[in-house]
């Protein structure tokens, strides 16, 4: 596990496994595997992955994978976060539409856009300037996007009163995901009412208030554990009641123990 020179919007992955299981807050996980087949289930959908197949999947519910026949697959992963995906597949005036992509059908049949995501994530294995990155990672992601996505449904359009609400109520959480903030004070920054405002949350992002806080303290935590903070302080710094608050949290998010992602950033 790794994030490129210079880019923290991208947590990339690699390696093989048996299982692993996700529940994703806000974020998309995009992949290729190769040499074996996985079984991959979210929510009542099963399907059988192939090598070369590329998967993407959206934070629109939990989903889960399993070995066929006790075989490990390999598999190259590449994690970001809804906000981060609009800022680095579209221009600025298109950030609140990709806030919406989706993908009805997480495994797609695209060689070419297989073939491309690999050599993607094996360039930012190794040192790049900083144009080429970002350059690789608009192309493939608007790429995907542009073939294989939709737009998630909205229950009714946004007000410029309502996306000024949402975007303070949400910045205020990400900001100091540490504080214990309550729905009275969130709304009261908001400038709206606390039931429309957890009624705007989630329309439009998908999770209520209190998710999007936990989220934003998974990613503080993990952000501290890769700077070498150890377990039970960036449980407390990230916000949470205590180190097994966090890796309750951690475990169902990443599908993996805060002790396990720091061992495998570091080797």
């Amino acid at each position: 596990m790794w994030r490129p020179a210079d880019e923290d919007r991208v947590l990339l992955m690699a390696g093989w496994t048996t299982r692993y299981a996700i529940e994703p807050r806000g974020e998309y996980v995009f992949g290729v595997l190769a040499e074996r087949p996985m079984r991959s289930r979210r929510g009542r959908e099963r399907r059988i992955v192939a090598p070369g197949e590329l998967v993407a999947w959206d934070p629109s519910g939990a989903h889960a994978g399993s070995a066929i026949a006790a075989q490990p697959w390999s598999a190259r992963l590449m994690v970001v976060e809804v906000g981060d995906l609009a800022v680095l597949a579209g221009d600025a005036d298109e950030t609140d539409l990709l806030a919406d992509v989706a993908f009805p059908d997480p495994v797609l049949s695209d060689p070419a856009l297989a073939r491309d995501f690999v050599r993607l994530h094996t360039a930012l294995e190794g040192p790049t300037t900083r144009l080429e990155r970002d350059e690789w990672l608009a192309e493939w992601l608007r790429a995907l996007i542009d073939r294989s996505s939709a737009v998630r449904p909205r229950r009714s359009p946004l007000t410029s009163r309502d996306r000024r609400a949402l975007r303070r109520a949400s910045d205020y959480l990400g900001d100091q995901p540490e504080r214990n903030v309550g729905l009275d004070e969130l709304a009261a920054v908001a400038g709206i009412g606390k039931f429309r405002l957890i009624r705007l949350f989630r329309a439009h992002t998908g999770l209520p208030p209190h998710a999007l806080q936990v989220a934003h303290r998974i990613r503080r935590a993990r952000r501290l554990l890769e700077a070498g903070e150890t377990i039970a302080g960036a449980a407390v710094m990230a916000g949470f009641v205590d180190q097994s608050h966090l890796h309750r949290h951690f475990q169902r998010s990443l599908g993996l123990t805060p002790g396990e992602y720091q061992r495998r950033l570091r080797a």
